[in-house]
């Protein structure tokens, strides 16, 4: 049926092989690319987005932990002064600071679900990185671990970039299948029942 409509119009079917040819032919993201959480707010704290349309396995990851300061400002140079150097992780925003929203783009990562590190490693084919270092802005490599502990990806292991580690430890003990307390929270009904 799909072909007699193609062949009953040839601009339906130009239509439709230029469409497979840009499918084809446009590269999706991987862990590590760039991508958008779509129009949202500055978290609070890590981030995931799904579907991210721009990442092969549709996960885009925010996984900093950042304390905003608690002061007053009339500049965003206020809210970054402590922050050192020339980082622009704050903004000021009705006198109050808070996460920049462009630093969180800036950081956030395509990501998918994963057992294991090697999981989350970049080669393709030819053994190539899927990612260019120039492409992400992950400077030391990508692990597998838990990055939240609740909603949608409740201690499900995601590829987060090492840079955003830090803050991790005690999440993966909370996560700890059948007997971590976040754990617990999220299936532990499901599993029992």
């Amino acid at each position: 049926m799909l072909i007699n409509r193609l062949k009953s119009s040839p601009f339906a079917a130009a239509a439709f092989f230029v469409g497979g040819l840009l499918l084809a032919g446009c590269s999706q993201g991987d862990v590590g690319a760039p991508c958008n959480h779509g129009t949202v707010e500055p978290p609070t704290s890590k981030l995931v987005t799904f579907p991210a349309l721009s990442c092969s396995d549709l996960l885009c990851v925010y996984g900093e932990e950042q304390t905003v300061p608690e002061t007053a400002c009339s500049s965003s140079a206020e809210c970054n002064s402590s922050a050192g150097g020339d980082a622009q992780i704050f903004e000021c925003v009705n006198n109050a600071c808070r996460l920049s929203l462009d630093y969180v783009l800036e950081r956030s990562m395509c990501s998918k679900t994963c057992s294991s590190d090697d999981d989350c490693n970049n080669t393709s084919l030819n053994n190539r990185p899927a990612v260019d270092d120039d492409e992400t802005s992950c400077s030391t490599g990508f692990s597998c671990t838990v990055l939240q502990r609740l909603g949608q990806f409740c201690c499900q292991r995601l590829c987060v970039c090492r840079d955003d580690l830090d803050t991790l430890d005690d999440l993966e003990a909370e996560c700890e299948p059948n007997t971590g307390e976040a754990w617990l929270e999220c299936y532990g009904d499901e599993e029992t029942g």
